[in-house]
Formats: structure tokens, sequence, C-alpha cells
């Protein structure tokens, strides 16, 4: 049979595969794979034996860890509980040949999946931290299948955050790779979300927008608000790990439900499911450049006419709409006879326009074929075998005829283009959710901090740039920050209270019968001010707006406030 590679050097022996090519495997937590020393030797064993380059495997299932974490507690079915599988899987696939890369692969939000018995330990977050479910409309916390954190809940952004960080900065991981980073489709559909009711995700929305009622479930503003937690988490998470492991590859296992969009417009995909219903914007991911790698988990039953062109333009419409970053199929070979798996291979690799995935992603290791009685041995076999393929692909080469190296990620070395985040917060840190940072260069790009008080501007032009915030009430900051090729920047921004700075009251000083209280501050012409009330510095009260200003200085005194041991106050611009 002839060679092609004899001709054309970057395409591998008559598979259409190139010479670098993403070939991995999903390692679920549910069945065998990394639970002990054992199944880990196998796993990296049979990794290599089926010529792939990369395992994805499950790290944290439901709130537990198939690792050493320092914030959530180990696996119970870990054997010997003191056995660290990642560790030891990282250590195994990076020695021998080939080298293989190992995906951190977590369940981003759903934390627990049993209805009425809790975890088995203590300190599993389920267990530590139940008031950060999220809520159904009316009510409900069980989705049918799963009790999931609130994606909106900024103590669950911080802490889903730091997870990924834990990951980063102690394990020598070659990817972290997303599943569940959604709403569940529980009860939604298109343009219909009913789950994120949480009372502070409700709070946090109706503060941002001032609104004052109670958004329905298929609400615009409510969707893009609850859409936009997600790819907030996502943004903080794909820069932190830029900083601190470049050569990580961030990913996300991705909803692709039903037939692919009708074209490459944005209005075709907001039409579809990840989109409309779920609430994850994972083409927006790529067009912004805070996700290296989609993985649009394609499982469809090839044998089914139907099914096998949903396939094919999912493979297709993903190809196309790639952005600057990358993706791969990821075939659902667990629902398909070897033969239509291999056929699901061949797709996926069919390039247009010069436009090509850079590999896939195949579900699962733990049932590689709906055939029964097919061993992973044999898939493996039909994958890499001449004699084996030619049963299941007559006159054909085997698709995985021999090792090759995973795609490299020029964008991470492109020092034409860099990156900058930054925290911003008051004097007494509390955190400027949803203002506005401008961020002026050789572009302009106007960014809102999430909950947690993080903003991030991805591939901007290296150079010279200026951060500006100017919010009502608060001394203006500028800062100048430059932004080098394939580094991230940084700014800290601390906004300070107009004058006169927050002081305190204490109950001795005006728990008079009257309690009143007048304040004077210097006041510039045509502003107006408001005053404001604290008894903590972070959560402040209105006690007066549209103070106008009486020449160079002002003064307002307030109505009977109320008995405490202590207030602060400020003055703000309004």
């Amino acid at each position: 049979m002839l060679r092609l590679s004899a001709f054309i050097p970057f395409l591998l022996a008559g598979s259409g595969a190139r010479a670098q090519e993403l070939r991995g495997w999903w390692v679920d937590a549910f069945h065998a794979g990394m639970k002990s020393p054992v199944e880990v030797t196998e796993l990296v064993a049979d990794t290599r034996a089926a010529k792939m380059n990369a395992v994805f495997v499950q790290v944290r299932k439901r709130g537990d860890a198939y690792y050493n974490s320092t914030l959530e507690p180990k696996a119970a079915d870990v054997s010997p509980q003191s056995y660290d599988p990642l560790a030891d899987l990282i250590t195994k696939a990076h020695t021998g040949t080939p080298r293989l890369e190992v995906h951190a692969w977590i369940v981003t939000y759903n934390i627990w999946n049993n209805e009425t018995a809790l975890p088995p330990q203590a300190t599993h977050p389920y267990r530590v931290h139940p008031e950060w479910l999220t809520e159904r409309e009316d009510g409900e916390r069980w989705d049918g299948g799963n009790y999931a954190f609130d994606q909106a809940h900024p103590e669950v952004q911080q802490h889903t955050f730091d997870v990924c960080q834990d990951i980063l900065t102690r394990y020598a991981v070659d990817g972290l790779h997303f599943d569940y980073i959604r709403y569940t489709d529980s009860g939604s559909s298109v343009g219909n979300q009913p789950w994120g009711y949480h009372p502070v995700a409700v709070q946090r929305f109706k503060a941002l927008t001032g609104r004052t009622d109670r958004p329905a479930a298929n609400d615009s503003q409510w969707l893009q608000f609850r859409r936009d937690q997600v790819t907030a988490l996502m943004r903080k998470v794909y820069l932190n790990a830029w900083k601190i492991r470049r050569s990580a590859r961030i990913s996300g296992a991705l909803i692709c439900y039903g037939g692919a969009p009708a074209s490459n417009t944005l209005a075709a995909w907001q039409g579809r499911d990840a989109y409309g219903r779920v609430l994850q914007d994972w083409r927006g991911w790529l067009q912004e450049g805070i996700l290296d790698l989609a993985v649009p988990m394609i499982y469809r039953d090839y044998s089914i006419a139907a099914r096998h062109a949903e396939y094919d333009a999912w493979c297709a419409w993903t190809r196309d709409n790639q952005f600057s970053r990358s993706a791969a199929a990821g075939p659902g070979i667990y629902l398909n006879a070897v033969a239509d798996t291999i056929a699901e291979v061949k797709q996926a690799r069919v390039a247009s326009g010069g436009k090509a995935l850079g590999g896939m992603v195949l579900y699962s290791y733990a049932t590689p074929a709906k055939t029964a009685g097919v061993s992973r041995g044999e898939v493996i076999a039909a994958l890499t075998d001449d004699a084996a393929a030619e049963v299941y692909d007559p006159g054909g080469n085997p698709v995985f005829a021999g090792d090759v190296a995973a795609p490299s990620m020029p964008w991470k070395t492109d020092v034409s283009k860099g990156h900058l985040m930054g925290t911003l917060t008051d004097v007494a840190g509390a955190k400027f959710d949803g203002a506005s940072v401008t961020i002026t260069g050789a572009v302009t790009r106007t960014v809102k901090p999430d909950a947690t008080g993080f903003f991030g501007a991805v591939d901007l032009p290296a150079g010279e740039y200026t951060v500006t915030v100017n919010l009502p009430g608060y001394v203006p900051v500028t800062r100048t920050i430059t932004v080098t090729g394939a580094n991230v920047a940084e700014v800290s921004i601390v906004l300070n209270v107009l004058n006169p700075q927050p002081f305190e009251i204490t109950s001795s000083q005006w728990n008079t019968p009257q309690r009143k209280l007048t304040i004077t501050w210097n006041s510039q012409p045509g502003k107006t001010y408001g005053v404001e009330l604290s008894s903590n510095l972070s959560t402040w009260s209105s006690l007066a707006t549209g103070v106008l200003p009486t020449g160079t200085s002002t003064m307002w005194t307030s109505a009977t406030l109320p008995v405490a041991a202590r207030h602060f106050f400020r003055v703000r611009e309004e």
C-alpha cells in the first residue's frame, strides 16, 4: 500500500494525520483509571500502546480530589488514602517514551450527586458550605442529578479559582481541563434558564443593573449576567495560569447539543444550546482568547444517519471557529462500534480553507466501544495495528499508525502580544463588582471587575498602556503599565474616597438624645455629592443623595441616626 508520507512530509502514513496532532482520551473517576498505582501504570501503558499523547484525567469528581489537595478532601476510593494519583501519573507519563501530556480534568460547579446521603468526608465542600448551593427559580436545590455551587456567588468564584491555582502551582500538569463549566440543562431551554437564583446572585444582579424586581428565567439581562459569571471564572483562571504555568493548555469539555450552528455568524451561535440554554459561551472564549483548546463533546452514534451528519457538521463548524486559539473533536466512542470510531477520527481530520482541527479526545477510556465484549485492547489494536485495522477499515492504514507530538501553541510565544490583569478594591478591601476600568494604548479596552475584584484583558499589542479608573465618590486613578510580549502585566488598584476619608464616630461621641451629625467637606463647582454610613467599612448605605455644593465647602446635617456602638461616614461624588 502506498505510504503518503514518502511524498508529503507533514502527513503521516495514509491516515490524514498531521505531524502534530492531539490524541487523548477522557479518563473519568467513576471507573478504574487512576485510583491506585496499578491503575496508573496500566493507564500510561494503554495510552502509549494506543499511540496517543495525552490523558485527560478527572482529578476533581464532585468536590473531592484525586491528588493531595490543600482545599478539598481526598476521594474516598483512592487506595491507599496516602496515595497521590496525580503526582504518580505525572511521574510515569513524563518519564519513558513517548512523553505523555497530563491534563487535570475538574468538574467545575457540580459539587455532589446524591440527593439524600452526605459525602463521607467531613471536610467535603458540600458539607462545609451548603450556603453556596445554587437554587432554581422556585427555591429547589437538587437538579435531578446534582447539587451545584452557584456560579455568581463571590465565594464560589474564589474557591473554584483557588482549587485551580492549587493544582497549577503544585503539580507539573500540562493542562487544566474544565467540565460542567456552565449552568445545568435541567429544565432549561434556549432563552430560558431557571437556575442560578441564589439570593446573593440575585442581589448582585440588582446592584449592577439598578433593578428592583426579581428577574424571570427568560429575562435577557439576567441571562447575560449569569453567562458573564462563567466567562469571568474562565478569564481569571486563564490569565493566572499563563502567569504561573504558561505551558499549561487551558481547555474545556464543551456543550454541542443538537445540530451545529447554520453559519459562522454570532447570531447563529447564540441560537444554540451552549450559549442560549446552559450559558456557556465557548465560541466567545475562543474569540477573546481565554481558552487554549476547545473540545466539544460531539457524542453521536455514527451509525445513525442524522447523528452522523451532526457529528460532521460540528467538526466543520468548530474547525472554522477556532479564531486565534485551537480546538479538537470530542467523539463519544462509547456510543460507537469500532469501525465508526475510526470513521469519526478520520472525519475530525478533514481540513478546509487552510483550517484543521488540532486532534481529538475520545470518550472514554473506561468504555471504548458500544459493542459488548470488545475490550480496550481490541480498540487500541484497531487504531494502531495494520492487521487489526484492516478488519474495521478495509484498505485503510491504522489511524494512529505512529507516535506524534501534541500541537504547539504559537500564541504562547507570540512576542507581539501580551496580557494585563489586575484587581480593583478600596482601602477597606471592598471589591468593585462591575465597575469600569479603561485600558488605553495601541488598542482601547473597557473591562469590568468580577465579584472578586479581578479584571483582565487578553492579547493586547505589546507596548505602554494607561489604566484609568474614575468612579463617583473616589479619587480618580491613572496608572501606566508596560505590556510585554507573551507575558502578563499586573496592576493592583486601591481607590480612596474623596475628601473627607471615611471617619469613625463612636457612641460616646455622638449618642446624644438628638443622634444627629453635621459633616463639612471641600466641594468642587458643578459637582453633587452623597453621604454614606457603614458599621464595618465594607457595606455602605446611603444617608443623602444629590447634596449640592455651597461655595468652596458643603455642610450636611443628618436626620436622627440609628443607635450603634460605632459608625463610619464618607462622602462620595455622584
